[in-house]
């Protein structure tokens, strides 16, 4: 099952990073061409706009691309304080508890996405249903790789490198 779930946590993890990292991209661009159209006297308000959907997606696909990679902030020293076994418990309910937000979260944010459908931009007449959905869709990846790290995290003698932050 743990590896049927890194598979899965992989996958996502690479399409994640993909995507944000294609976001980026873009974003780098839509504003470069905002600059330069503000120097050639143009003004295109839709620059600012797009570049702000895409920052705000970019955060949360990111960040699903960082907890796969183990690159959020942890604070590791409570492990290695503690005894190995008090340690591991600890471990698995964090894991534990960021599984139930993350769904909590994901239920909001879908709803919220949902709710957002005849909601348009105030530059750009895109619903803003679209733009949303990045926030479940971020947090629906995240809650795989919560789960192949609690998995990996059970099945593991050491917890060494198994932290969400590690």
């Amino acid at each position: 099952m743990v590896k049927v779930l890194d598979r899965i946590s992989w996958v996502l993890g690479k399409i994640a990073t993909y995507v944000a990292t294609a976001i980026l991209l873009g974003v780098f661009f839509i504003i470069i061409i905002g600059v330069v159209a503000r120097f050639t006297s143009l003004r295109f308000s839709w620059t600012e706009e797009l570049a702000r959907w895409g920052l705000v997606s970019l955060t949360y696909i990111g960040a699903s691309a960082a907890l796969r990679n183990k690159q959020h902030s942890g604070v590791n020293i409570i492990f290695t304080i503690l005894p190995a076994k008090i340690a591991k418990i600890v471990a698995v309910v964090a894991y534990l508890v960021l599984m139930f937000s993350v769904v909590y979260f994901f239920m909001n944010s879908y709803e919220a996405a949902m709710k957002a459908v005849r909601i348009r931009g105030d530059i750009i007449p895109f619903s803003m249903k679209y733009v949303k959905m990045m926030i479940p869709a971020s947090f629906f990846m995240m809650f795989f790789h919560l789960a192949w790290g609690l998995g990996d995290l059970l099945t593991s003698n050491d917890i060494a490198g198994k932290t969400i932050g590690s």
